[in-house]
């Protein structure tokens, strides 16, 4: 074809903001609007590439094909790059093989998210959209459904992410402007971002490797206070508190440390409770910070006592297991233990932020790490089928900590759980996914009175017994308990459910958080990457468990 031909752009004023995102997302209707928020000169990539060629992006499909359209549409970007411009990128773009890392690299990436039947309303009969042409309204929806399912990994890659499904076009700019500058008042950073998408209480998670010493930084740009108070457990403090500590001191902070019993059997009401004295003898106020550094046990008892103490006050997590990594620090559910139950006693309460040092892994026992996989399994099971695959090719990688697949790994069941999140926060029905394996796992954990067994092995051991049950239910192909059972194993992770009476297991199970008119929202799995909820009766649970989990107490007795 002909030379392709662009204005340059020099004048760099800051970092290109691309808004990516499908056709219908909202990019023409809030770039606009948000370039005169942030005063800066608004660009739309599709109607650059058609001003250079004299020609309408229609025109060039039907006479170039999209291999020559996407020749011209990367030049436009390249040519985009310097402007400091926000610009409306068109829906494949990002797509493309290379271009989230090019995007990436020449500015920030913003991705403009919303629900099907939206993008549907918005784009209509589709007329002049080359890759919906010609369609009717079922052939339109079969398409797009396929684009975003195909785009959906690209443009989660995005540093921000924004719903533009309900709320008016002001409120939206208004939100995106802060995150922007909030974005560009951070310093460059080398790792992987995790945007979780709540409105005004969204947050990112930061995940990189050897980042501990830029805690303090990090936390300054997110949370203003005098003083900051690490909570953590005496062998992770060993390792890693001093360089944390050292970190806040030096972005301002006054700090204090308080250290509180490792296990879960510490996460009660009793440690809360001394937290809370801690603090007060400490002088902390709600000009004061949080930041929990450990496992997911730490992350929870710390956002508990953040969410209740003077009603309230920051916190920011700084996970050192696998487990605490990809599940307990992202979502906001903090809360304790009680004797009947497992986090019986909580509060929603989102941390300011997420920041997690992979290097922290290389100090967890072998055990420990297999305990976090079984988070990430069970994200796999129930969301994504290519993660599930993933992790069978790479498991011994994975055990392995090679620093690529971890990496990429972590960030993937990270960007799960933020996704889940993001459209139930409250866990009024998608999150409820999240508790696969965890209705006979917390029973499990309940009757070893938190010991004995760590809680992701519990909840592997209540994740095959799941999938088993939505075998013998109609509900998942055959197989698929023994596929996921297979995988456990590679990680490490016990399958033996262990022996108590049927009694003892019916009345854990009959505590469970889940439960609606006496019956359970049992998760089960519709095959490998879906899932969905059923109301069971925990008498029916317990009736499917295994003999030797039923054996009378006389029989136990008998036995010691």
């Amino acid at each position: 074809g002909p030379p392709l031909r662009f204005r340059t752009y020099t004048a760099r004023v800051s970092r290109v903001i691309w808004l990516v995102g499908m056709m219908g997302a909202g990019k023409s209707t809030l770039g606009p609007a948000l370039a005169r928020e942030l005063g800066r000169r608004f660009v739309d990539a599709d109607r650059e590439i058609e001003r250079a060629a004299g020609a309408s992006i229609a025109e060039l499909f039907a006479r170039e094909g999209e291999g020559g359209f996407r020749a011209r549409e990367r030049a436009a970007l390249d040519a985009l790059a310097a402007s400091g411009a926000v610009v409306a990128v068109g829906g494949g773009a990002i797509a493309q093989p290379g271009a989230p890392e090019r995007l990436a690299a020449q500015g920030t990436v913003v991705y403009l998210r919303a629900r099907l039947e939206t993008l549907l309303a918005r784009v209509g009969n589709a007329s002049a959209r080359p890759l919906l042409a010609g369609l009717d309204a079922a052939g339109r929806r079969a398409r797009l459904e396929a684009l975003l399912a195909e785009r959906k990994p690209a443009y989660e890659t995005a540093r921000i992410a924004l719903d533009t499904d309900d709320a008016p076009v002001s409120a939206l700019v208004s939100q995106l402007a802060a995150r922007v500058r909030a974005e560009e008042a951070l310093p460059p950073r080398s790792g992987r971002r995790v945007e979780v998408a709540l409105g005004e209480r969204s947050y990112a998670v930061e995940i990189a490797s050897g980042s501990l010493a830029g805690i303090g930084g990090a936390v300054a740009q997110v949370v203003r206070a005098r003083q900051a108070v690490l909570v953590t457990v005496p062998p992770v403090g060993k390792r890693y508190a001093a360089k944390a500590l050292r970190s806040l001191r030096a972005a301002g902070f006054a700090v204090a440390r308080i250290d509180v019993p490792d296990g879960d059997a510490s996460k009660n009401l009793r440690q809360v409770a001394r937290i809370y004295a801690s603090l007060l003898a400490r002088g902390a106020d709600r000009d004061s910070v949080l930041v929990a550094l450990g496992g997911g046990m730490t992350g929870d008892l710390t956002g508990f006592a953040a969410a209740t103490f003077l009603r309230g006050i920051p916190f920011v997590q700084v996970p050192t297991s696998l487990l605490a990594m990809v599940d307990a620090s992202v979502g906001g559910k903090t809360g304790v233990n009680l004797p009947e139950g497992k986090n019986l006693v909580g509060a929603f309460h989102q941390p300011r932020l997420v920041w997690i040092d992979l290097d922290t892994l290389r100090s967890l026992p072998a055990r420990e790490r297999a305990a976090g996989f079984a988070e990430v399994i069970k994200k796999a099971a129930i969301w994504d089928a290519d993660l599930f695959a993933t992790l069978e090719r790479d498991a011994d990688a994975l055990q392995a900590l090679e620093p690529g697949p971890l990496a990429a790994v972590v960030e993937r069941a990270v960007r799960i759980k933020a996704e889940v999140v993001s459209r139930d926060e409250r866990e009024n029905d998608l999150r409820m996914l999240l508790n696969f394996g965890h209705t006979l796992g917390h029973a499990i954990e309940a009757l070893l009175r938190y010991r004995k067994l760590l809680h992701g092995e519990a909840v592997a051991i209540g994740m095959v017994f799941a999938a088993r049950r939505s075998e013998a239910l109609g509900h998942a192909p055959a197989g698929t308990a023994d596929r996921l059972e297979a995988l456990c194993r590679r990680f490490g992770l016990p399958m033996e459910i262990p022996s108590f009476p049927r009694g003892a297991y019916l009345a854990a199970l009959r505590v469970d958080k889940k439960t609606r008119d006496s019956r359970i929202r049992f998760v089960v799995l519709e095959g490998i990457g879906r899932a969905r909820t059923v109301p069971l009766r925990a008498e029916e649970l317990a009736a499917a468990l295994p003999a030797g989990a039923r054996q009378s107490a006389k029989k136990r007795a008998r036995r010691r």
